[in-house]
């Protein structure tokens, strides 16, 4: 592919997929201040973006066959897992600001279930396994088949869950 389309292609992959991350952030902020039309709009405009977000990364040639799909994710969560989250807290510390290095500890933390998460879903590619899977609405931890009495990450109550469907 020429540079400057493949260049163009994950510029506009990085700005949509930000967009659709903003723009659900809108909506959650829209419905907390009872603006139920308006999240609705943030939300329909997401989807779009991430459409857009979509064909770049299918022309980008990025989507594989799920199980190198499932493998370079795990590798992927293993290197911002070990590598970069680790910075972020002690910068943040450094800076004087305890309630971020919390939310990149919580990140970290997280990604480490991802990895787990995807060598499962690995060895469910052969088996007749269905997971259920649910989010932890405050940092993110992703639970298998069960809701935990109290989030392994942020001691979050069972109640601050959600499936994913």
């Amino acid at each position: 592919m020429a540079p400057n389309t493949e260049q163009n292609l994950y510029d506009a992959y990085t700005g949509e997929s930000k967009a659709v991350t903003r723009l659900r952030a809108y909506a959650q902020n829209a419905e907390k201040e009872d603006y139920p039309e308006i999240a609705k709009l943030f939300r329909a405009i997401a989807e779009s973006e991430n459409i857009h977000a979509y064909n770049s990364l299918k022309f980008m040639n990025v989507i594989k066959d799920t199980e190198t799909n499932l493998e370079e994710s795990l590798a992927r969560e293993e290197k911002i897992a070990q590598v970069a989250y680790d910075s972020f807290v002690q910068q943040a510390l450094e800076e004087e600001k305890p309630a971020i290095a919390t939310a990149f500890t919580y990140s970290r933390d997280v990604e480490a279930r991802h990895e787990k998460l995807y060598e499962q879903a690995l060895q469910h590619l052969v088996s007749e396994d269905k997971p259920s899977y649910f989010v932890c609405g405050v940092c993110g931890y992703v639970a298998d088949t069960i809701v935990p009495e109290k989030c392994p990450v942020c001691q979050a109550p069972p109640e601050k869950f959600f499936e994913v469907a």
